[in-house]
């Protein structure tokens, strides 16, 4: 197209000035095209906002407040003459829901009704509901609900239920008093039932999240801050000694390195302090903290006192390029947005733990054992002294020198401890991928595309918190920078060659932090070898061999207490893929989205462009892993320490890395056409805000309550414990069969050990490495299972040989039914509150 040429009489005259109007509409126009890009995201934003309020696609979170699900009693038919009250005292604002379950006879009257009604602390009518007695059938699930009451916490409700005379449908009970808030009254009947079995739900209003937010910070601050700051101070000290081998980084890369080879070099740390014989105590590592943060200060000054020196009388050429390395380094928007990402991802990490005292599941109390026995010595694992007779240690440490470390300097409540920092590390992994990509492809955009992604709307890492796998999310946090790393060592410039003692240290952290994520790293780092056809080898190896030293003394004891890391899988299921990930969330959508930025990885490749090996190998590094791993379907060797969901719980790294790099480069192409960029920036922003509020929703839910095996109620008891039971009790916990032969704790029990250090009936799964021990939990276990009748004194003559002095019954509960033992004359209920029991065995 020819452009337009004025003509004579067009062309302004030198001597008239422009109107007025006409600056301001050339003005106008200048700052509409200045800032199209953002209008163009914000319209997007606004257009999907109006989409989906409309639709009706904004759903409160409602969740669980007061659980008390034991049941063994039904109550008298409800009628006319006959009237139960349940009074309970609810520990969240919010309340709008209350469960129960029916009981009904197999015939009756099929004309009656049942009513139910709530009423506040007031005697005011909150709700009230009439069920057709034959529209229920017995064990039925029915609710209440009503409008969320604004200040319902630790007001009083009654809760009473009634019928008409024909009538012949009741509820479920429990005769023993299980809710500490409440009591049940029957007017007009007799029943053994102390309480209902019932569950109250609470709606979390925006208000009452962003209270729980800060409530949890400021309550944890100083945990937060002196766990930040332990992190690191390694990294930073690393990053400002060795500034001269390591090429000018973003200020956020930067900082997401030293964070990923401070965690890295904390255990290399311990273990040699152990090796040479020393140990750390609370003031010693209150001392190298002090130091080494004003070493920090002094490298700081030392480092502006150059730049200024680089500021001064120069000639042009020099001083020019130090101004340029000076303003790479200054603050920009990204880090701004970055900063609101990673406040969002710990905001909705500790929302999602808000109602735990715990952090959930097996793992955590393995991981308290092991801070325990760590914070109490102050050396990298020999053995579970004084808490379990087992003399070796085949697990890894990394991730325990950090919560070790913490509670050595703090002493903090252990479950609060491990709940806080694991959400804290799952929050700053996104700062970690930052870098990683930042460092690879140095395009902040797409870095900070990678952290949004793996911050909000992926359900990885996220949903570690609920199997409370901290040291692979620890070690997945290394991870980030170590590829990245490796990467640029490999096939980066040469000044990435003087990095290769970077890339020990944090490769030497994976060894130590979570060895099956380690062996992921050396897959890759030998492909990206390989296709770089050998391309720096020398400075791999050196970093390989430095790798070596460091861990030396633990993998020599690795390999002579369990030998051989491979063998056949004995444990039915274990390699199976996880095929119930891929339907939960978006996460359909983002594995077929990178299949589609695969294509067109592939097809930019075969025409040439540079750009496209990072997400090739990352695509190719993950498909080797799903092939090597798929064992028998393949008639290929199994190997025991990987499956393939440990490979699929940690794909999330390559495939946050291979979107944002398609995404990047798609934008690139969009930018060459002004039109399509400002209509994709439209369409990103609708996505960008999709995901933003689908992850914020998704993050706050993520927790599987099946994983919960430790409620709050459980803290009280096991404090009781600690302060009434002698150092030589033996308690009996409720157990069940977790994995293979291992057994577990199935309630607050589990905490048992690395709480109190009184001895338990099942400790945590560490006692698989003490073969005698572990038969011993076996067998008790196994006996427990086949006990028909807790109430009969035989069963408690059995537990008395086995040395059993008490028994304990956690909130949530498991094989041991509290109202069984209470009717035991054999045993004698020593405490009961809120839903936890403790017996002592009568004549131990």
């Amino acid at each position: 197209m020819v452009p337009h040429m004025p003509q004579e009489s067009e062309k302004p005259s030198a001597n008239r000035r422009p109107e007025r109007g006409d600056e301001a509409n050339q003005r106008l126009v200048s700052v509409i095209w200045r800032w199209w890009l953002p209008l163009a995201l914000f319209l997007g934003a606004i257009l999907y906002l109006l989409w989906a309020w409309s639709s009706g696609l904004f759903t409160p979170i409602v969740s669980d407040d007061i659980n008390q699900n034991r049941n063994n009693t039904v109550l008298p038919a409800l009628g006319e003459n006959i009237q139960l009250r349940q009074t309970f005292l609810p520990g969240r604002d919010g309340l709008k829901e209350i469960e129960l379950i029916v009981a009904r006879p197999p015939d009756g009257a099929e004309s009656g009704r049942l009513e139910m009604q709530l009423l506040d602390d007031s005697g005011q009518i909150i709700a009230s509901r009439e069920i057709e007695s034959k529209e229920l059938v017995h064990n039925e699930v029915i609710s209440l609900r009503f409008p969320p009451q604004a200040h319902s916490a630790g007001q009083m409700y009654t809760l009473i239920l009634g019928g008409t005379a024909n009538n012949n449908v009741s509820v479920w009970g429990y005769d023993l008093d299980v809710h500490a808030g409440g009591e049940l009254t029957l007017i007009g009947g007799e029943t053994a039932a102390q309480d209902l079995r019932f569950i109250t739900r609470y709606q979390l209003s925006l208000f009452r999240a962003l209270s729980s937010v800060i409530e949890s910070i400021s309550t944890n601050i100083g945990l937060i801050i002196l766990s930040v700051l332990l992190m690191l101070l390694p990294g930073f000290i690393l990053l400002l000694a060795g500034d001269h081998w390591l090429p000018t980084l973003d200020p956020a890369a930067w900082l997401g390195l030293a964070l990923a080879a401070g965690i890295a070099l904390w255990p290399v740390l311990w273990l040699w302090l152990t090796v040479i014989g020393g140990r750390w105590r609370p003031w010693s590592l209150w001392l190298v903290f002090v130091i080494g943060w004003l070493t920090v200060l002094l490298l700081l000054l030392l480092r502006f006192r150059r730049r200024a020196a680089a500021d001064g009388p120069q000639e042009d050429s020099t001083r020019q390029r130090n101004v340029i390395q000076w303003r790479s380094t200054r603050l920009k928007w990204v880090h701004l947005v970055l900063l609101l990402i990673l406040f969002l991802a710990l905001a909705v990490r500790l929302l999602a733990v808000r109602d735990l005292a715990f952090p959930p599941w097996v793992d955590s109390s393995r991981h308290a054992l092991i801070t325990a026995v760590m914070s109490k010595s102050g050396k990298a694992m020999p053995d579970y002294a004084p808490y379990l007779e087992i003399n070796r240690f085949p697990y890894h440490f990394g991730f325990h020198t950090l919560s070790a470390g913490v509670s050595q300097m703090m002493n903090p409540p252990l479950p609060d401890l491990l709940l806080i920092m694991g959400q804290l590390i799952n929050a700053l992994l996104p700062l970690a991928a930052f870098a990683g990509v930042y460092i690879m492809v140095r395009r902040s955009g797409v870095a900070l595309l990678t952290a949004f992604l793996i911050a909000i709307p992926f359900f990885f890492p996220a949903y570690y918190a609920t199997w409370g796998r901290m040291t692979q999310l620890t070690a997945m946090l290394v991870l980030a920078a170590a590829l990245s790393m490796t990467w640029q060592l490999i096939r980066g410039s040469r000044c990435w060659q003087k990095s290769w003692w970077l890339v020990s240290i944090l490769v030497a952290g994976l060894f130590l932090i979570h060895f099956r994520v380690f062996l992921f790293y050396l897959l890759f780092a030998a492909l990206i070898w390989l296709i770089s056809r050998g391309r720096n080898g020398r400075w791999l190896a050196l970093a390989g061999l430095l790798t070596a030293v460091f861990v030396a003394p633990h993998a020599i004891r690795l390999y002579l207490e369990t030998g051989a890391a491979t063998g056949g899988g004995s444990i039915a299921g274990y390699n199976d893929f996880p095929f119930g990930y891929v339907s939960i969330g978006w996460e359909r959508g983002f594995l077929l989205a990178a299949a589609a930025a695969i294509l067109l990885v592939v097809v930019a490749a075969l025409r040439g462009k540079s750009w496209a090996w990072l997400p090739l190998s990352l695509a190719a590094w993950s498909g080797m892993l799903a092939v090597m791993l798929s064992g028998q379907r393949l008639s290929l060797p199994e190997i025991r320490l990987l499956n393939l969901n440990s490979a699929y719980i940690s794909a999330f790294l390559p495939l946050s890395f291979i979107l944002a790099v398609a995404a990047g480069q798609l934008w690139r192409w969009l930018s060459q056409w002004r039109n399509l960029q400002i209509g994709g920036a439209i369409i990103a922003g609708a996505l960008l805000t999709a995901a933003l509020i689908f992850g914020v929703g998704q993050q706050i839910v993520i927790l599987n309550p099946v994983t919960i095996l430790a409620r709050p109620q459980d803290l009280e008891g096991l404090n009781w414990m600690e302060e009434n039971l002698d150092d030589s009790s033996l308690v009996a916990v409720n157990s069940w069969q977790w994995l293979g032969q291992t057994w577990t704790g199935a309630d607050g029990g589990a905490w048992i050990v690395p709480l109190t250090g009184l001895n338990s009936t099942t400790p945590p799964a560490d006692y698989i490495y003490n073969r005698s021990l572990a038969q011993d939990v076996i067998t008790f276990n196994t006996y427990v299972q086949s006990v028909p009748d807790w109430s009969d004194p035989t069963a408690v003559d059995w537990l008395k040989e086995q040395g059993v002095t008490h028994l304990y019954v956690g909130a949530k509960g498991g094989t041991f039914d509290p109202a069984f033992l209470a009717k035991n004359p054999s045993l004698q209920m020593v405490y009961a509150r809120d839903g936890v029991f403790i017996f002592a065995v009568i004549g131990q």
